[in-house]
């Protein structure tokens, strides 16, 4: 190995490997001493573990277990420490057999199929095959079918239908009838779901499988059966618990201290006193914008326009505009100042999103508010008025008032975009815990619905 220039070299024994350390002495400080380390020559009798190439072979490089030979002259017993001469194999790699690493999760499926359909959005799950030919402006016209609120919904049941195929060993996209009936028992009595509930699952599993037995599966007799004795056993109960009475909110909201300059508190007022006025669901909030097309200001009223989107909107019905008047003796339930001072706090973030949105986020990144986010809003004020309820019963609770006040069952459906008076009766006209120490009180008449 050469001259080791008074620099020893000492051998130090690891686990399945053997290393050559080079061991200084103390260097000194001055300047005028520097250590040269020369190259070290091996001797040609030293076999390394290699990896042999196969030209003719396309597959990925292997690599191959050699063998070290420890039986070749030694260099000096100075230098290396003295061994035996037999051969020991030594294997390059930490454990005695080669393991391969997994390129995916162990409890996620590894058809590459599953992994296109799903990139491709809960609606294409099950029709993959069938609009496999189809391009990518076809595809996108398809989509344009689905609400991305319907698609949230069905994702949650789409992901348990296939769940529990994956356990049964099934093929998720085409079940037969017995499956998916075998299916919807046991969501009642492993899952505890609802009636309504295993309806909705019957209805993704049968819309989103195979285009091909869609049809078959809805009304296969097992399917059916297995339906009724579940909605036997829990026979519907006509019994609607008691609302909140809005008018402990409209007198909360009438007396307390609003900052003007505050966008978040400003925003929030905003958005419920349109909720008291019109009784329209949270998500018709996101509807409203304040361009040209969409929005129309007055000294008495505002009127908009609502976007296309509302849960009753279809290609033959479109929701109505909303007429907001103003109110001169209490200014908190003035919609028309509030909606103006909205549009004022947010229009540099309103410019940033790039959207015409009447409702912005107002903390972080600039973006149309959602209506998760709205109902955030509602909820702190429900928190702050002492009022137990979920941000969407407000729809509830103005209908509801309304209808306790003896107002005309058109009006109450007109100014709430409903298209059935059944749903109405059924759902939305409900006892009223009414608060003494309330005054009977209501905005809705600062509200008028106006077709285009």
């Amino acid at each position: 190995m050469g001259n080791s220039s008074d620099q020893p070299v000492r051998l130090s024994h690891r686990a399945r490997s053997l290393q050559l350390c080079n061991s200084r002495s103390y260097r000194s400080p001055s300047p005028s001493s520097r250590c040269v380390q020369r190259d070290l020559a091996l001797p040609a009798c030293v076999d390394f573990p290699t990896t042999v190439l196969d030209p003719k072979s396309t597959d990925a490089p292997e690599s191959l277990n050699r063998s070290i030979l420890n039986s070749c002259t030694p260099v000096g017993e100075s230098v290396l420490a003295s061994r035996s001469k037999s051969q020991s194999p030594i294997c390059p790699n930490d454990s005695e057999e080669p393991t391969e690493t997994p390129s995916r999760h162990l409890d996620r499926p590894r058809s590459p199929e599953s992994r296109r359909d799903c990139s491709r959005g809960v609606e294409m799950w099950g029709w993959s095959q069938a609009i496999e030919s189809w391009n990518t402006d076809q595809i996108s016209l398809l989509k344009d079918s689905w609400r991305q609120s319907t698609l949230k919904t069905y994702q949650i049941a789409w992901k348990r239908w296939v769940t529990w195929c994956s356990r049964k060993q099934l093929d998720a996209k085409n079940p037969t009838g017995s499956e998916l009936a075998q299916f919807l028992s046991d969501l009642y009595l492993v899952n505890r779901l609802s009636y309504n509930t295993i309806l909705l699952h019957k209805s993704v599993v049968s819309t989103l499988c195979n285009t091909e037995i869609s049809r078959v599966l809805s009304s296969h007799v097992l399917v059916k059966h297995v339906l009724k004795s579940i909605a036997l056993k829990n026979p519907k109960v006509n019994n609607k618990s008691p609302i909140w009475d809005v008018s402990k909110l409209i007198s909360f909201i009438s007396n307390y201290a609003i900052d003007q300059n505050n966008t978040f508190q400003v925003s929030r007022h905003t958005a419920i006193l349109l909720l008291l006025c019109s009784g329209r669901r949270i998500h018709d909030l996101t509807l409203l914008a304040v361009d040209l097309d969409h929005y129309v200001k007055s000294d008495q009223f505002v009127i908009f326009w609502p976007q296309f989107g509302s849960k009753t909107d279809n290609s033959n019905y479109s929701q109505s505009g909303w007429k907001l008047l103003v109110n001169e003796n209490n200014l908190n339930l003035n919609p028309p100042f509030w909606i103006d001072r909205t549009i004022t706090l947010l229009h540099e973030r309103r410019e940033v999103s790039g959207t015409d949105n009447l409702f912005i986020t107002v903390r972080g990144v600039a973006k149309p508010a959602s209506r998760t986010v709205i109902a955030g809003w509602v909820k702190t004020i429900f928190k702050e008025a002492d009022i137990e309820a979920s941000p969407g019963s407000v729809r509830s609770a103005v209908a509801s008032k309304s209808w306790f006040e003896n107002q005309h069952i058109d009006d109450i459906l007109a100014r709430g975009n409903w298209r059935s008076a059944n749903t109405f009766r059924k759902f939305y006209r409900r006892e009223i815990r009414m608060n003494c120490n309330n005054q009977s009180s209501s905005v809705t008449r600062l509200f008028n619905p106006i077709d285009s």
